[in-house]
Order: C-alpha cells, then structure tokens, then sequence
C-alpha cells in the first residue's frame, strides 16, 4: 500500500480468528519490520498504530496464530 498521506493509521483485524498482524516498509525490494501484534485487538485480534509516510510502500501480512488451524477474518484500515 502507499498513503496518499502522511498521518497515523489503525490496522485491526476482525472475527473469531486468532490473528497475527505484521506490518513492514519496503526498502530496496526488502521488507523491512515496522510494527507486530498479536492480542491487542478485541478478544484475539490483532491491532497496530503506526505512522505511514506519503509515498513510500507498505505491506501488511496477517496470518492465524495457529497455522494448523482455519477460520476468517478481515482487515479494516483507517
């Protein structure tokens, strides 16, 4: 993804899913590690706040906690 905006933006997850959330700058063709979370979200969502900067490039990988395990969720950005 890539901000239109410099500012701090949410990222949580939602749904009965044990989540794991990762958010990284890509820098030179690498993902570089910004910010990770687990449970800070509502029950076992995951929940980050981070500063993004206009133009540069983010990705945002989310997986279950458990990965012999399946279930939905989603991802609300704002």
């Amino acid at each position: 993804m890539k901000p239109k905006i410099s500012r701090d933006y949410k990222f949580q997850t939602f749904g009965e899913a044990d989540t794991v959330m990762v958010l990284f700058e890509e820098e030179n063709g690498d993902p570089r590690y910004l910010n990770g979370d687990d449970d800070s979200g509502t029950e076992y969502n995951a929940f980050i706040t981070h500063k993004l900067l206009r133009g540069r490039t983010y990705i945002l990988r989310v997986r279950l906690y458990f990965p012999g395990l399946s279930g939905e969720t989603a991802v609300m950005m704002w």
